[in-house]
């Protein structure tokens, strides 16, 4: 089926068809939307297909484009294909004169060529995008929360992740864009199973897990014993200005969670549910003497607060505080 002229395509279904070949293509398309990564597989994709009819591809820059340029390349002949790309990058920068050159274009025969205008400029920001959009198939390069939330189910289907629960919110929300967002993923990709299952664990090297509840990751891993885990954590809450005392009471909270698990104690009730293991009595009463030592210590003036958090992992590995 041919594409007609008019044609709204969201990004997958542009993908699919400027993938395929020329012969399904409509002589133009129009990518327009300020999302780098829905407008670079849009490209990516107008390629592909022209790689694979073995089609010549030819870049020409709306900025620097003359009439004379753009008419000269439409009608070149290829010596080793019947099919030809074009794609003008940033379309919105093209003079009027390479504008009507263009339409011109479209409204004749197109044959042989097929052309993919790209810009990051809206639509409705301009007559001429808007004069383009009359005699092409449009695709938004846009993405609103919905779309971000549906490109993680398309990018784990890509790549073949099972996602756990919540998982999809868990990314989408803080991505600024679908660049970050695609780089989330990659993240997540790296911790799955031969099977492609993500563990729930693996949430949290996410972006958006990096801040308010690092303290209690660091406390997870002292409290397991993970030394290195420990030291990456501590390295994220430095860069971030996390002080000692906010992971003081990490611990505190997971050691009376043990000893008393009650609804008051935050998340750790009940053994705690921040991913490591449930603390026994005797560890907790252990815990939360480093912890009475360390407030000591504090409020003394023998320790500043950026030293807590090394103050309380030695207590906790010193076989003296058992």
């Amino acid at each position: 089926m041919v594409i007609g002229r008019g044609a709204r395509l969201d990004v997958p279904q542009a993908e699919r068809l400027l993938a395929g070949p020329a012969s399904g293509l409509p002589p133009l398309t129009l990518a327009a939307g300020s999302d780098d990564f829905l407008r670079d597989r849009v490209v990516a994709a107008f390629r592909a297909g022209a790689a694979d009819e073995g089609a010549d591809l030819s870049r020409l820059e709306g900025d620097d484009l003359s009439a004379e340029e753009l008419a000269a390349t439409l009608t070149s002949i290829s010596l080793f294909s019947d099919a030809r790309r074009i794609w003008i990058r940033e379309g919105s920068k093209i003079d009027r004169a390479t504008e009507e050159a263009l339409l011109a274009w479209v409204d004749g025969s197109g044959e042989g060529v097929r052309v993919l205008v790209t810009t990051t400029r809206e639509i409705s920001e301009l007559k001429l995008l808007q004069s383009l959009a009359e005699k092409a198939a449009v695709v938004a390069c846009e993405a609103g929360p919905a779309e971000t939330r549906r490109w993680v189910g398309e990018l784990a289907r890509e790549a073949s992740l099972h996602l756990p629960a919540g998982a999809a919110e868990a990314i989408a929300a803080p991505a600024p864009n679908l660049l970050a967002l695609s780089r989330e993923m990659e993240k997540l990709r790296l911790h799955a199973a031969a099977d492609g299952s993500v563990p729930a664990s693996a949430l949290s090297v996410l972006a958006g897990a990096r801040s308010g509840a690092s303290a209690e990751r660091w406390a997870t891993a002292v409290l397991s014993g993970d030394a290195a885990r420990a030291r990456a954590e501590a390295a994220t809450l430095d860069a971030e200005g996390v002080g000692g005392t906010s992971c003081l009471w990490a611990i505190a909270e997971r050691a009376l969670a043990a000893l008393d698990p009650q609804p008051s104690y935050g998340s750790y009730r009940k053994g705690g549910t921040g991913g490591g293991p449930a603390l026994r009595p005797a560890e907790a009463r252990r815990a939360l003497h480093v912890v009475y030592q360390a407030d000591r210590a504090l409020k003394r003036g023998e320790i500043r607060d950026m030293e807590i958090r090394d103050y309380v992992e030695h207590g906790l590995t010193d076989a003296d505080h058992v």
